[in-house]
This record gives C-alpha cells, structure tokens and sequence, in this order.
C-alpha cells in the first residue's frame, strides 16, 4: 500500500472535520464542504494540474464546475441516474447532477465514511451498492438539500428506482422512472420517447416553464456530434499518449453523460481528438476498463496515472452507446427518439453479451492489450456478468483481469490486494506484448 502524501493527509483531515460535526450540524458540514469544493473548481481553472492535455485539464474544470453549480442550486437542480438523457432537462434552464457524481465528490474529500455510516444507521443495508448508500446518507443527514424533482432509468441498476423513490418520499418530490426495454426496435424506441416526454412535461409544470423544441433539437443535434467525436478519438487511444489519470477518466465521463447536448460537452469531445492527433506513440500497456474504477487509491493509480507502463485507454461507461455499422436510426430532427434510441441501444441495458461484445470492439478498436472488469461493491449487474464478459474479451484474444473493490468507501478495499494483482497483470502483459515483438 501507497504511503500517504501530504496531500492525502490534508484531504484526510478535511473529511474528518466533515464527520465530526454531521450529527449535530449538518448545514455547517454542508457549507464546509461547499467551500472546499468551490476552492478545487477554482485550482482546476486558475492552476490546473500540468500533467493533462489541454482537453484534460478542460474536462477537470467542466466536471467540478458543473457540480458546485448543480450542488449550490437544489432549486434548479435534478437528480438523475447516470445513463438518463438530460437533454430536454437542459434545455429548460435545470441542471442535471447523478447520484455517482455526488458520492464521487464526497468520497474525494475522503468523507464517505460517515455518510455511509448515516445511511446504514437508517437500516440502508451493507450490501446495497456504496454509491447509493453514500447519497442516502447525505439525505438522511441534512447535507444533501432536497430536488423538486428525480429522473432514473432501468438503465442500468435496480438501485435507481429503490433510491429515487425513496428520497421522493423523504423530500416530498415527484419522481420519474423511464423503463427502457432490451430489444432496439422502433417500437421499444417509441415506448421510452414517449416517457422521455412524460418526464419533460412533469418538469414543465414542476418548474413553471415552457420546452423550446427547437432548443431541444439543437441540443440534441450537438449530442450526436459529441458522440461522433468521442467514437472517432477511438484510434489515437490506440495509438497515443492520453496523459490520463483514472480520476480525470471518471470526471470525463460523467461530463460527457451530465453536459451532453451542451457546447461544452461538445468542445471537450473535439478537443480531445485534436489533441490526442499531436501526443507521441505510446509503447506501453493499453487497458480497457469495465465499470467504474477505485480512482482514489494511490497504489493503484500509480500504475497507470500518466505513465509510460501502462494506460486505460477506454471503458465502457464513457462508450456506453457506439455507433451500429447501420448507423443510427433517428437525428435530431425527431429529438425525443434520437435520446431513446441513445438509452435503448446502451451496452449496460440488455443481456450482458451486449456489454461484453461492446468491451470487445473498443478492445479491437483501441488495439489494447488486456481488459479489467471492475466488480464495484453492491453493483449485482457487474459481478453478476464479470465471468461472461471475461470469457468473450478472452476469447478475443485480450487477457482479462476481474478486479474485486469499492469505488466510493476506501475502508472497503483490500488495496494491498489489489494492488498485487493489479501489478501481476500488468506484468503479464508486458511480457506477452514483448513476446509478439521479439517474434515480428
């Protein structure tokens, strides 16, 4: 295990300063956090980290950015599962903001802990996945302030709707649930667009105002142009130096689900390529990564933060909906169907063959070296799937490490553990891709 930097130290000792005073001063906990939050939105813009590419430190300010404002703004803010199309959202004046990015921004300032304890103390089980159980928490403690207005999917965890549901409750707000079918048909298209304009209705009359249609088509053509540029970086991830950090993977990710449809969204895609057009080769390791990863452990991260051993060079919760060779059936011109089709074609919807066969072609479209499927705690999807998803990636010809840990509570990870394997793995990798070198 990573000895702890002083920068953990400090972060260490501001997350304890939140725990100490949860029980009796919630609203001061709130505005301590805040601070410090607006602070590293402020680092990010003014001092970003040197290590990134321009579009990197760009994502890194966008991310922390969109989350103070979302988290400061409770009145003119949803609460939406990740893999919600938030377009029409957007396009009223709200700001969308997921549970995963609430717990990631608590679990950074190293303050899950006691929000995790919160929650379990309200009867949420152990067993119940960590992001989740971190956003109760901060419910059932006062921090998190209440939305007027929740939005999940069935895409892609059981965990959404139980939550949603029971914050609505809490809060006395109205949910929305988008049940989104496993076949892509026209007609399963048809079904969530018509939900999808359920919940823009209700967000109309919860809100007071009115939907600009030719704002949403807007929005919605700059999604698929997002999504045609984020497709199209696939061979220079292959073939570059990404100058990546699993954090900044993370915060990336949810900006381009969080901001899509935004200018933003769209720079950061574009950006991205431009930049990746100039980086050097890269003759190290080239992993994709499925799920979400344990970003906050040093010892993993030393491995493939910026480094010239090894990198992760996609995974599939930023390539969650890869263009068919058929192409698309609907653009923006039929805005509502053009989202549906977005959620009904997601890899994490349907039978994990999809999501498996999705982890293939970003394996042969990156030319990567190996894969990791990361089985985060309480996610039943994931650990339910790994085993598949392993046996199609090798099957493929890509060595493939199931990875067992917490991607929100640091208390629940063996990282000496991990840490070992993770190593080995890599090391296998080097070998056999010395091996085909040696041979050629």
């Amino acid at each position: 295990m990573a000895g702890r930097s002083l920068g953990d130290s400090v972060i260490g000792w501001y997350g304890d300063v939140a725990a100490r005073g949860l029980d009796s001063h919630p609203d001061a906990v709130r505005h301590w956090l805040m601070a410090g939050f607006r602070l590293m939105a402020r680092k990010s813009q003014f001092a970003p980290d040197g290590r990134f590419l321009p579009s990197g430190r760009r994502g890194y300010a966008l991310f922390m950015r969109s989350m103070v404002d979302a988290m400061a703004d409770p009145d003119n803010s949803v609460l939406t599962s990740v893999f919600m199309p938030t377009e029409s959202l957007r396009a009223l004046g709200l700001k969308p903001v997921t549970s995963e990015a609430i717990a990631s921004f608590v679990s950074g300032a190293q303050a899950e802990g006691a929000f995790l304890g919160c929650a379990e103390g309200a009867g949420i089980p152990e067993t119940y996945c960590s992001y989740h159980r971190a956003l109760m928490g901060m419910a059932e403690s006062g921090v998190l302030r209440p939305r007027r207005l929740l939005a999940s999917t069935s895409v892609a965890c059981d965990a959404n709707n139980l939550s949603f549901k029971s914050l609505a409750r809490r809060w006395g707000a109205q949910s929305a649930y988008v049940d989104v079918p496993y076949d892509v048909t026209r007609d399963g298209i048809a079904y969530v667009a018509d939900q999808l304009r359920d919940v823009t209705h209700q967000a109309e009359d919860i809100f007071g105002r009115s939907l600009d249609e030719s704002l949403l088509r807007q929005m919605v053509a700059r999604s698929l142009a997002t999504q045609d540029a984020l497709e199209a970086t696939l061979p220079h991830r292959g073939e570059r130096y990404l100058a990546n950090t699993m954090t900044l993977d993370m915060m990336e990710m949810l900006d381009l689900h969080l901001l899509l449809g935004t200018d933003e969204a769209l720079g950061l895609a574009r950006g991205m390529g431009d930049d990746l057009a100039r980086q050097p080769a890269y003759d190290g390791a080239k992993l994709v990564w499925a799920h979400v990863s344990p970003y906050f452990l040093g010892s993993i991260g030393s491995l493939v933060d910026c480094s010239q051993t090894a990198q992760v060079v996609a995974g599939d919760m930023m390539f969650d909906c890869l263009t068919p060779p058929e192409g698309r059936l609907y653009d923006e011109t039929h805005p509502f169907e053009a989202m549906a089709e977005r959620v009904v074609r997601n890899c994490f919807n349907g039978p994990a063959t999809r999501r498996a066969q999705t982890l293939v072609r970003l394996a042969e479209r990156t030319g990567a070296d190996g894969a990791v499927v990361f089985c985060h705690w309480g996610c039943k999807e994931t650990s339910g799937a790994a085993q598949l998803i392993r046996g199609r990636l090798e099957g493929a010809g890509f060595p493939t490490l199931v990875l067992d840990g917490d991607a929100v509570d640091r208390a629940n990870c063996m990282e000496g553990q991990m840490s070992t394997r993770f190593s080995a793995f890599l090391e296998l990798l080097q070998e056999r891709k010395g091996r085909v070198h040696d041979s050629q």
